[in-house]
């Protein structure tokens, strides 16, 4: 049987700490597992990857060292005038586009000496696809385009929002959208837009949650008698919509009117922070109940989950497509969530898992709520009432099997076709689609 040749764009992956990470691993994992000969083209300097893939490694430009590729980084706003305007008007699509074209590059030459049968690129960073567009454009190459969130439905950066720059960046999705061989989105508003966008599309995308492994290495020892809510990741360095204020307001509602939750309530918050952040509980009587800890590897910030009394969320309002990544993990740790969420993707996961409950980002309604499952704590009741039955449907085996399994790498293997989903060399580049 025909071992196929896969390059895998993996732009974050460990030992990085980022959301993207685990996208990559369960990629890698399940296509190695299927048999597949894996490369991983990288910007990190490692040996194999962590399925002993080998890996084609390209350094990231000079601009961009010292930041590594943490979004929140080097995405952040620029303070010299100058150099935002160099981000709006010449980094396009985003600032990794520097390494994204040395990258393709390199590929292209290491793929004219040896084929792949196909390449995997997933954003962000957006200009990660450029690598897919040109092995495709060139030799033919099958490309699946990945997007673990939208592009320019409700994006993360602000240049976007601007109308003349949003014109471009959405000649280049819908251009990503009409070349790519497959599109997989990780959640179904992302994939109604892109067939709106692009209706020729629609049999050709597919929604493949990100899902999560199964955690069975143990939780982190906490003491009895205590109300420990955990929440690991960032708040407003990964989305500007995830501001904490609400929640601290609606804590020290709580903390101020009930002295048994005072006394009983810790709050663990685990990953990277900003001082604005960090001055919402470095004040009395929040200061007395929560712990900050730098961000950690994954394994421990499962630990830390796992071992919670309840998990905390803040979803990004007013967007109602993105799903953050932790909520996969929290899905895997099987501990109730509080989400501070609208009706949206998280919500109705919470919903369809039985995992959580959502609460508006109203202080007054948070506080109520935060004594609410205190209250079914102190009971005995919290397990039972967010009993965390249907978690299992978010593990990823069953969605890459069905997506990246049934249909695309059954499409590539001899006598499926595989010519269909080539491009001739004279297709038009992404950047010349119709206008949206």
């Amino acid at each position: 049987m025909q071992r196929l040749r896969v390059l895998l764009v993996a732009f974050h992956y460990p030992p990085e700490i980022s959301a993207g990470v685990q996208r990559a691993r369960i990629t890698e994992r399940f296509l190695v597992d299927r048999g597949c000969d894996v490369t991983l083209l990288v910007h990190q300097p490692i040996e194999r990857g962590l399925c002993g893939s080998p890996v084609l490694y390209v350094p990231l430009p000079r601009y961009l060292r010292g930041h590594g590729a943490d979004m929140g980084t080097v995405a952040a706003k620029p303070r010299n005038r100058f150099r935002r305007w160099v981000r709006r008007w010449l980094l396009i699509p985003d600032v990794f586009v520097g390494w994204s074209w040395k990258a393709a590059a390199v590929a292209l030459r290491q793929a004219r000496r040896e084929p792949w049968d196909l390449v995997i690129t997933s954003s962000p960073p957006e200009s990660i696809h450029g690598i897919g567009w040109r092995l495709k454009r060139a030799l033919g190459t099958p490309w699946l385009a990945d997007f673990r969130d939208g592009w320019t439905l409700e994006p993360h950066r602000e240049e976007i929002r601007l109308p003349i720059r949003g014109w471009f960046d959405r000649q280049l999705e819908q251009g990503v959208i009409r070349a790519a061989s497959w599109i997989t989105v990780n959640t179904r508003p992302v994939a109604e837009y892109f067939i709106h966008r692009v209706p020729s599309a629609k049999d050709r995308i597919h929604v493949l949650p990100t899902g999560f492994f199964a955690w069975e290495k143990g939780q982190r020892a906490f003491g009895e008698g205590v109300f420990r809510m955990v929440y690991t990741g960032r708040f407003t360095l990964s989305w500007a919509e995830s501001s904490p204020e609400p929640f601290f307001e609606g804590l020290q509602q709580a903390l101020l009117a009930d002295r048994q939750f005072a006394e009983r309530f810790r709050l663990v918050l685990i990953g990277s922070f900003t001082d604005t952040e960090r001055a919402l509980w470095q004040r009395p009587p929040l200061n007395k109940v929560v712990e900050a800890h730098p961000p950690c590897p994954y394994e421990e910030a499962m630990r830390w989950a796992a071992g919670a009394t309840m998990l905390f969320l803040v979803a990004p309002r007013g967007l109602r497509s993105v799903i953050p990544r932790k909520l996969f993990d929290y899905l895997a740790a099987k501990r109730p969530i509080l989400a501070i969420a609208e009706e949206n993707e998280v919500s109705r996961m919470l919903e369809e898992t039985s995992a959580g409950v959502c609460c508006p980002a109203e202080p007054q309604a948070i506080a109520t709520k935060l004594l609410e499952l205190f209250g079914l704590w102190r009971a005995g009741r919290l397990d039972h009432e967010i009993p965390c039955s249907g978690n299992d449907r978010y593990r990823w085996e069953p969605h890459f099997e069905r997506v990246l399994g049934g249909v695309i790498l059954n499409a590539l293997l001899p006598g499926s076709g595989l010519a269909e989903f080539s491009q001739a060399a004279d297709d038009p580049p992404p950047s010349s689609g119709e206008s949206g």
